[in-house]
């Protein structure tokens, strides 16, 4: 049977490296987070351009600037190598999909795992995030680290639903350990876990059938997290210095 730790104790390291770095002790220089955090996603990738849009908001909302961009090199590499790299600072991945990337043997034992737990009865939804979850951020190195993972599902093969492949593909931010401060993983952890597979099909379809991201993000933002960010600054460019923050969800 597949038995697996919740997600206490992860989330716990996080949120414990994250406080040390907030005291000094790591990250990068001080000059270079002040120029911007890079989100980086697939050139693509519409559902990224969303995501990336929701994470850099609220790294916004606490003070720190953030551009989500578009690299070439995301659409043949993971997550974990663009930020073990330096090519982003926050880049986003899908846990099925990260640990086959990673561990393709250890992605096909768990996959297996969990359909004969599946057989038994010993399985249901929540337990096999959990699990594929679990070994995707064990096959991390050192330097990297996530936060909770979002019960909403990307990373759909090109044709297929989200939520409907071999593997719970849960959404998560991938970054380096000496890169985020606590209030900034408190935030991120605080949206992941807002966002559904049902608001994420909403809002990319909305951006596909021509809609600004930033607008569509923007009022998904102020009904599910009372983060608004004001209409106006949309418009003027994309490094989201000059959003206004209308009100902040909890730390």
């Amino acid at each position: 049977m597949l038995t697996r730790p919740g997600f206490t104790t992860t989330a716990a390291v996080a949120l414990c490296a994250a406080a040390v770095c907030a005291l000094g002790a790591c990250g990068r220089p001080a000059e270079t987070a002040a120029e911007g955090y890079i989100i980086g996603i697939k050139p693509d990738s519409v559902e990224q351009e969303v995501l990336g849009e929701i994470y850099r908001a609220l790294l916004v909302s606490v003070g720190q600037p953030a551009t989500v961009e578009r690299l070439p090199a995301a659409a043949g590499t993971t997550a974990v190598d663009l930020v073990g790299t330096g090519e982003a600072d926050v880049a986003i991945a899908c846990t099925g999909e990260i640990l086959g990337q990673l561990n393709p043997a250890l992605a096909e034992e768990t996959q297996r795992d969990i359909e004969e737990d599946e057989t038994a009865g010993d399985m249901n939804d929540d337990s096999a995030s959990k699990a594929v979850y679990e070994d995707a951020v064990g096959t991390f190195p050192g330097g990297v680290m996530t936060i909770d993972p979002s019960p909403a599902e990307g990373c759909a093969e090109k044709g297929a639903q989200r939520g409907e492949g071999t593997l719970p593909m849960n959404i998560i931010p991938v970054f380096r350990k000496t890169e985020l401060n606590r209030g900034q993983v408190n935030r991120l952890n605080f949206v992941n876990r807002v966002i559904s597979t049902d608001d994420l099909d909403a809002m990319v379809g909305e951006v596909e059938g021509g809609a600004p991201v930033r607008r569509v993000v923007a009022s998904w933002m102020l009904e599910h997290t009372k983060v608004g960010v004001d209409p106006q600054s949309i418009e003027e460019g994309e490094s989201g210095a000059s959003d206004k923050l209308l009100d902040q969800p909890p730390v």
